[in-house]
């Protein structure tokens, strides 16, 4: 059986949402695998007596120290090796455990995954994927969402190699098609860095390691034409920011607009309530709750980071992610894939 480690103290809404999320999870996935909760005792045991868990397969391990999401993740690291994030990785490394979840400091996890875990041999940096809505069906990742800020064209290539390494083992997709941000399509376009990335992504679908279809633009990152899309740290965060925030946006614009247009007559409360329903169901692609997390790509064991803000779903929903990597294999596939370059 399956042992999933998960961090109870990881979060804005911790160990309240984790504990909640961790049993509606052993709940929904009819006791098919264990978890192995870490945090502080007497924050967690608490909310764990509200509920009859004796059916459950699920342990507590207390860990008396927090890596805080305003840690310096470094630091953090070295100075709390009793905090349930490192712990938890311990658990993994010492093989009692076979993933590890939190939704606490994605610097400190990445840190602590690469000290506790390392890295996939032949992997030059691990890389954090975010998902991205899309028209067509599928999914569209890009790479690197803040893991790496600097990063030189052989990083970039490789980002791109895990992936779709990842999108064609974990996601079952025939064909992951890759994309290189860029500001126009032509291979000249770019700095320096991007048109040595571009070669060698020529290179790696010549060998045929990634499918190739050249630079992309700002405007294709929605349109389905690309389902990995590869750019810097700096770049992917920024963009990831921007997407959430697009929502609350506009639903901040258009709840006033609908509200006005009720109290003055012009606009039925009947026909105003489908109008809401329809606007919150078109944004449900954005929905970050429904993946939950995402793994480090190129960690030498599987480690899910979710969104600090993460709720009882989300959390849930992680666990399954950190199932779905551990039985699809994807980090043995992808040293398989480096140890042949």
């Amino acid at each position: 059986m399956l042992t999933i480690a998960v961090d109870a103290m990881g979060g804005d809404n911790a160990p309240e949402c984790v504990v909640e999320g961790t049993i509606q999870t052993l709940r929904e996935a009819e006791n098919r695998f264990e978890i192995l909760l870490i945090g502080q005792e007497e924050k967690v045991q608490p909310l764990l007596n509200r509920h009859d868990t004796s059916d459950l397969n699920l342990r507590f391990t207390h860990a008396p120290e927090v890596i805080t999401m305003d840690d310096v993740p470094a630091t953090a690291v070295k100075t709390k090796q009793n905090s349930s994030l490192v712990r938890g990785l311990l658990l993994c490394k010492e093989n009692k455990a076979d993933g590890f979840v939190s939704a606490g400091n994605t610097g400190a996890q990445m840190a602590a995954s690469l000290f506790v875990l390392g890295r996939i041999p032949g992997v030059h940096r691990p890389a954090i994927a975010a998902y991205f809505p899309r028209l067509a069906p599928g999914l569209t990742n890009v790479v690197d969402v803040g893991a790496n800020v600097d990063c030189k064209p052989e990083h970039l290539a490789q980002f791109a190699e895990m992936l779709t390494i990842y999108q064609h083992n974990a996601a079952g997709m025939e064909k992951p098609l890759t994309g290189l941000l860029n500001i126009g399509e032509e291979e000249n376009k770019g700095p320096d860095l991007l048109k040595q990335t571009h070669k060698l992504l020529q290179e790696a679908d010549r060998k045929n390691k990634i499918n190739f279809i050249g630079n992309i633009e700002g405007n294709d990152i929605l349109s389905s034409r690309a389902s990995i899309i590869v750019c810097d740290g700096l770049v992917g965060n920024t963009l990831l920011k921007f997407g959430e925030s697009i929502p609350h946006f506009l639903s901040t614009i258009f709840k006033p607009s609908l509200q006005k247009l009720v109290a003055a007559g012009e606009l039925d409360p009947k026909a105003a309530e489908l109008a809401g329903n329809a606007f919150r169901a078109m944004f449900e692609p954005f929905d970050v709750e429904k993946f939950g997390g995402v793994p480090f790509l190129g960690i030498d064991g599987i480690s899910i980071v979710g969104h600090g803000h993460s709720s009882a779903k989300a959390i849930m929903n992680m666990i399954f992610m950190a199932e779905h990597m551990i039985e699809k294999q994807v980090n043995l596939h992808i040293a398989e894939a480096l140890a042949g370059n």
